[in-house]
């Protein structure tokens, strides 16, 4: 007898930006492995798709799609920065930084927004497609190689889908 396995069905999708502390750092880029590690582990847990993606020197930006009936990003937020916090190098934290064991690595707020059309899903890839330009990093979103722009642009084929599924490479 034939089982058949149920749809996938995603759920809700967010526009997060995360934020240092410390303006003008560079920790994001410097240990993006260490980022890259708790994004993954996260992932593990408590599931959640990436529509788009940048890492910036100090901040983030993200789509996220967490599956249908789950709308607890808040718990993936908080873990994400604390692994990450946790792992990161102590040269790369302030003295203040440290003594609190790298709980003030981040801006206590998160920015998180909905998406609530396909509008707003064009313009928040958009946004994490072109912050590296509107930074001053690079000239062409292209060039800046911790973006799922760069990875997705020429060899994924699901870039032609209707709704994107994640991102190939990372995590």
């Amino acid at each position: 007898m034939v089982q058949l396995l149920p749809l996938r069905r995603r759920g809700v999708s967010r526009f997060v930006t995360l934020t240092l502390a410390e303006p003008g750092a560079t920790t994001l880029v410097d240990e993006i492995d260490h980022l890259q590690g708790a994004v993954r582990m996260v992932r593990e847990l408590w599931p959640f798709e990436i529509d788009a993606w940048v890492v910036l020197p100090d901040h983030l930006h993200a789509v996220l799609t967490l599956p249908h009936g789950d709308d607890d990003l808040a718990i993936r937020l908080k873990t994400i920065k604390a692994r990450f916090a946790a792992r990161v190098s102590t040269r790369a934290m302030t003295p203040s930084q440290i003594a609190a064991g790298g709980a003030h690595l981040w801006v206590p707020q998160d920015i998180v927004e909905p998406v609530r059309s396909r509008a707003d899903l064009e313009a928040f890839r958009h946004h994490c497609r072109t912050d590296p330009v509107r930074h001053g990093f690079v000239a062409d979103p292209q060039g800046w190689k911790f973006s799922s722009f760069r990875q997705n642009s020429r060899t994924d084929p699901r870039r032609h889908e209707r709704m994107p599924r994640g991102v190939a490479g990372f995590a």
